[in-house]
């Protein structure tokens, strides 16, 4: 088990209260719709088009959005070395939180309450034994040495906390916590899954034993994000809600995208995904926002129905159970199987 540091037990009681946080929404996707290309490193861009990404941290923030999360998901070694970045890991990670900061300052004045930045942490892109080749430990050191960079300058300097996002195994996301706990001991730490059509983890698990897991390891923040959608991703966050009460985030992709003149589109509008707002609340969310093809619009419209939604006293989210299951449910998958290994 993870130990959970005392200094963190203030998120997200006093840093939020009981209200609905709004996060941000993607940051790929929304590069490539504005003429990026898809075989350029979107992370590299923090480095040479710092502009286009303040830029865009500015909207959201300006949308409603109250965290935003930096640009560097796939800002791992691993990822990296694909396009000769490897040695750069730190720098791409400073300058992602650092761009972050310079948008939450320039926004400040026209927010009624403060933004928060998190350091965004995705998948390491490779195989963990004994599936794949890579060692855990050696998994563990490669987030650590992007959470170190994230975490960089300590408090108001570094991020405010890490999103371990879309997270396909919760072996791989294991690692990460434990990397964030000896690295950054101070930082809250959220992590959210990936699920299929389902409903299901990649890895074969069930939301509810992936909740109960996480709980286990001490994270401060979990749910679901990306997907294959809204419907899908709120399915995940109601059976979760069941098995756990540390507090849930939902962030879904706007659909499946669809390849229109070479450019990929997506089918979820901001007005169908502000329709889902209030179900992620209902459901038992405290932080929502999201993922692959939403932008400045959704997020906007997710604000504009959270003002209607907060109004809705007969309607208050749903608190989640105290975590009732201990033990992992069996699950049926090889990889689940090997998940316990």
């Amino acid at each position: 088990m993870v130990q959970r540091v005392d200094a963190m037990a203030a998120f997200p009681e006093q840093w939020f209260g009981q209200r609905t946080v709004l996060c941000d929404g993607a940051m790929g996707s929304l590069l490539y719709a504005r003429g990026a290309s898809m075989e350029h490193c979107c992370e590299e861009l923090n480095l040479t088009q710092p502009d286009l990404i303040r830029a865009i941290h500015e909207e959201y923030l300006e949308a409603g959005a109250a965290i935003i999360e930096t640009n560097t998901f796939g800002a791992n070694g691993f990822r990296l070395e694909r396009t000769g970045l490897k040695d750069r890991v730190a720098e791409i990670n400073r300058a992602g939180v650092r761009i972050a900061r310079q948008a939450v300052q320039q926004v400040a004045g026209k927010q009624a309450a403060r933004a928060y930045v998190a350091g965004s942490i995705g998948p390491l892109g490779v195989g963990l034994e004994p599936l794949g080749k890579t060692g855990l430990e050696e998994a563990r050191a490669a987030f650590a040495e992007q959470i170190r960079a994230l975490a960089a300058g300590g408090p108001g300097v570094g991020a405010d906390l890490l999103m371990v996002e879309t997270m396909t195994g919760l072996r791989e996301a294991e690692q990460a916590v434990l990397a964030a706990r000896a690295t950054a001991p101070w930082l809250p730490v959220m992590v959210m899954v990936t699920v299929d059509e389902s409903g299901q983890c990649l890895d074969g698990n069930s939301p509810e034993s992936a909740a109960a897991r996480m709980a286990a390891w001490g994270v401060d923040g979990m749910g679901c994000n990306c997907s294959v959608g809204p419907a899908t991703v709120l399915t995940a966050i109601e059976r979760m809600a069941t098995a756990t009460s540390v507090p849930l985030a939902a962030m879904p992709s706007a659909g499946l995208p669809r390849c229109v003149d070479g450019r990929n589109e997506y089918l979820c509008s901001p007005e169908e995904m502000a329709g889902f707002a209030g179900k992620f609340v209902r459901a038992g969310a405290q932080f929502v926002g999201g993922c692959c093809g939403t932008t400045p619009q959704h997020i906007r419209a997710m604000k504009a129905a959270f003002g209607v939604f907060d109004g809705e006293d007969s309607a208050p989210r749903a608190s989640c159970r105290e975590a009732m299951v201990t033990a992992i449910p069996s699950v049926q998958r090889k990889e689940a199987e090997v998940d316990r290994l």
